[in-house]
């Protein structure tokens, strides 16, 4: 059975390490989901519940290994209109990138945050590497 603990790859106390490894999803991408959440809900509510997360999950014990690490790289995408994000995005999910452009539009006009996330995503998201075959 599957578990959830902090992780161990830290940037601050390992809680969206921990989701992503629970989930066997990117790193980055829970990481950057935390940010523009974090920025979206004026910070506080988020800080807050990663806090209460950072005490309640427990630590991982020693010699446990996570079985399943084989996750997809999000990476911002090739085929840029402005910084990859929305192709970056769109190949991660197996979407279109044009759907995913006009999330962004709409979350521009309509929330009024489709700026600022595009903006967290293009500095969280690493660039697209050729070489990068994993």
């Amino acid at each position: 059975m599957k578990k959830l603990f902090l992780g161990k790859d830290k940037m601050i106390a390992g809680v969206c390490d921990g989701f992503a490894k629970y989930l066997n999803i990117d790193p980055v991408l829970v990481r950057t989901i935390f940010v523009c959440v974090a920025l979206l809900t004026a910070i506080i509510p988020v800080s807050v519940a990663y806090i209460i997360m950072a005490l309640v999950l427990p630590q991982a014990p020693d010699g446990y290994v996570e079985v399943h690490n084989n996750y997809k790289k999000i990476t911002r995408g090739k085929d840029k209109k402005i910084m990859g994000v929305c192709s970056g995005l769109a190949s991660y999910f197996n979407l279109d990138a044009t759907i995913v452009r006009l999330i962004f539009v709409i979350l521009t006009f309509w929330l009024g945050g489709g700026i600022l996330v595009y903006l967290v995503c293009s500095l969280m998201l690493p660039a697209f590497d050729p070489y990068d075959q994993a």
